[in-house]
């Protein structure tokens, strides 16, 4: 059910990239995002496939013939294969922004590494076991490695951050502007500009 609003998320997210730069190097790991919905989406609707595959011929589902759910499947199993080469393009896309940002410092932001990359691997490993196909179940293997290679750097670089008390440091609120001191007028403090 999510999927539709993700994609438009996603479109919108695409406008925002197309209008304005790419984002700057302390979130651009936001680019990646996007790999989430396509990956776990796949994945869902592969499994949803599946599962009207065997559950329709047994409760009579919208067929005499019984033909319903090899439709679901295969259909699941299309759509499937379709967000994951449209998560392919993101990844290129995402990977193309971090080499063009160079250096990006280590923050929370990082975190979002993980989830997309890894159920873009699960969706890949998932498209692998139903054709069987090796290139699938190489390219999975590959990705699933580097999401745990990845969360052990992030997780290590979250610990060390905590150690130091650098890792408290919002990007997004660079922005604001400071607050200022003001001497003290009907009991306020502290306003900001």
């Amino acid at each position: 059910m999510a999927v539709p609003l993700a994609m438009m998320v996603i479109a919108m997210y695409y406008q925002r990239l197309c209008v304005h730069k790419i984002p700057s190097s302390a979130v651009i790991v936001s680019c990646f995002l996007p790999l989430g919905p396509s990956g776990f989406g796949g994945y869902t609707i592969m499994e949803l496939g599946k599962v009207a595959l065997n559950l329709f011929p047994r409760t009579g589902t919208l067929s005499a013939a019984n033909f319903a759910g090899q439709i679901a499947y295969c259909i699941g199993f299309l759509v499937a294969l379709i967000m994951w080469g449209f998560g392919l393009v993101w990844l290129s896309l995402a990977l193309f922004s971090i080499h063009n940002a160079r250096s990006f410092p280590f923050n929370m932001g990082w975190w979002a590494f993980t989830f997309p990359l890894g159920v873009f691997s699960v969706s890949t490993l998932q498209l692998g076991q139903e054709m069987p196909s090796r290139f699938f179940d190489v390219l999975g293997t590959i990705f699933s490695v580097s999401v745990i290679l990845l969360w052990i750097v992030v997780a290590a670089g979250t610990a060390k951050g905590v150690w130091s008390g650098k890792i408290f440091y919002a990007p997004c609120l660079a922005q604001l502007p400071e607050k200022h001191k003001y001497p003290k007028e009907n009991g306020v403090h502290e306003t900001n500009v």
